[in-house]
């Protein structure tokens, strides 16, 4: 049930103030022991009711500042089991447990608009949300100094830690460092969502197990030797090379064949293409190579919509019921010459019908945007196998110039426009926490539920 949670100063330190149709749809009485629990951090207090309309609770300064609570407002309350410390006490002893939620913390170390507008539809859903990095946990307090919303600005404070953690760590430290806070987070009983979804090598494998997937891949290899570089180039003319952990197209290099001995090269961002010898090849790339691991693909003559190569970034998020749901569909456009289609790295957003008009489909085949959505709907199932968690996963898709539909890689952490176009965009995500948090499934607000229909109008995104 949302309770709107205020702080008054007149109350004393030992009581809680209930509206009457909170006290009754609690079912305590007067006076009767209350433990009140926010993420981590619980209080026990007397109940008092008061003759207030509507679903309210008022606590003390000291009780709102022992459980941490950032801001007053609307959150979602339930009546929870005994504590374990408490099974012990008489039954006129034993307090009502009363949980406040759900608590949602997010991985990152970025604040930017995209993570404004997932605070704002936190707010709008009853979530207390808020940002925090791998540095931010003192668990001996069981706090996290993270970062909310107030007043359009960031402030840090203390807060409990979270029933739930969404996993948006991209750069914010070393993966093995990310993931031993994870599992840490979950020895704490915080669900994580995201965090268990593998890099793109291991991804690929797990694809490729399946049969029905297995003919939408392009070849794929781990870059154990330049060895593998040569073999895939003299079989495809055109390869990718890129990091198994990258995003946001940083980092793509593209190899391509351009007579005997001699491959011309484009590195990422705005380098420059340009012609080296194939002897030379590993001494070129080996700046752009770290001790990560590197995967080679299979180049692809992708459909191009004015000198520009396009693909398509399908956006899928789990909604409060842990459906998924097919928010969106972009058609970016790489700048002529550029390697990736990224809007991080200049790419454009193009209308589907630009892009569909140039693929010509083979004789017998399903419209395109049927075989895209059958292609991600059976790419989904292994998904869930994968990672039962996962719930925030952009698909890029590439019609070559034949109409042959390809599945190039899936993006575990999907970037945003940071512009409220399209509200399921960054909603779901919460109403999937709190689906986590075991507070239930919410109702999904006016306009918010994906159809999956080409959003390239509302939401570019990344």
């Amino acid at each position: 049930m949302p309770v709107l949670i205020r702080v008054d100063r007149r109350i004393a330190p030992t009581h809680l103030v209930a509206s009457v149709a909170a006290a009754r749809w609690l079912g305590i009485g007067d006076g009767a022991p209350v433990a009140v629990a926010l993420g981590a951090q619980r209080v026990v207090a007397l109940l008092r009711v008061a003759p207030a309309p509507g679903f309210g609770l008022w606590l003390s300064p000291a009780a709102a500042g022992a459980l941490h609570l950032p801001f007053p407002g609307v959150v979602w309350m339930r009546l929870a089991p005994a504590a374990p410390d408490d099974l012990a006490n008489p039954p006129a002893e034993t307090p009502h447990q009363l949980e406040l939620g759900p608590v949602v913390g997010i991985l990152s170390v970025q604040r930017h608009g995209t993570y404004r507008l997932f605070a704002r539809a936190a707010r709008r859903r009853g979530v207390l949300a808020y940002v925090f990095g791998p540095r931010d946990v003192l668990w001996d307090l069981k706090v996290v100094l993270g970062r909310v919303l107030l007043g359009g600005r960031w402030v840090r404070r203390p807060l409990p830690l979270p029933h739930v953690v969404f996993d948006r760590a991209i750069g914010a430290g070393p993966p093995e460092q990310i993931e031993a806070l994870l599992e840490r987070l979950s020895a704490r009983g915080c669900a994580v969502f995201n965090g268990d979804l593998a890099d793109k090598w291991r991804m690929h494998l797990h694809l490729a197990s399946y049969p029905e997937l297995r003919p939408y891949l392009p070849e794929t290899r781990r870059l154990d030797s330049w060895e593998t570089v040569a073999e895939m180039l003299a079989r495809w003319g055109v390869v990718f090379v890129k990091p198994a952990g990258g995003f946001m197209g940083r980092s793509v290099v593209r190899v391509a064949a351009a007579g005997p001995g001699l491959c011309r090269v484009a590195g990422p961002g705005r380098v420059r293409e340009r012609l080296v010898p194939a002897a030379s090849l590993a001494g070129v790339l080996a700046p752009w190579l770290g001790r990560d691991v590197w995967i080679v693909q299979q180049g692809l003559d992708l459909v191009r919509v004015a000198g520009g190569v396009c693909d398509v970034r399908v956006l899928v998020l789990k909604d409060g019921a842990g459906r998924w749901q097919t928010v969106g569909m972009t058609v970016r456009r790489a700048l002529p010459g550029r390697v990736v289609t990224n809007l991080h790295q200049g790419g454009t957003v193009v209308p589907w019908r630009a892009f569909a008009r140039r693929a010509a489909r083979p004789e017998g085949a399903p419209p395109l945007r049927a075989e895209i959505l059958r292609l991600v709907h059976q790419l989904l199932q292994a998904i869930d196998r994968l990672a039962p968690r996962a719930g925030d996963v952009g698909v890029d898709i590439g019609v070559d110039r034949g109409g042959r539909v390809w599945l190039i890689e899936v993006n575990t952490k999907p970037g945003r426009s940071g512009k409220m176009t399209h509200p399921a965009v960054y909603g779901l995500p919460m109403d999937y926490a709190r689906f986590l948090a075991g507070f239930g499934p919410a109702p999904a607000a006016a306009g918010e539920q994906g159809q999956g229909k080409e959003s390239t109008v509302q939401e570019r995104i990344p």
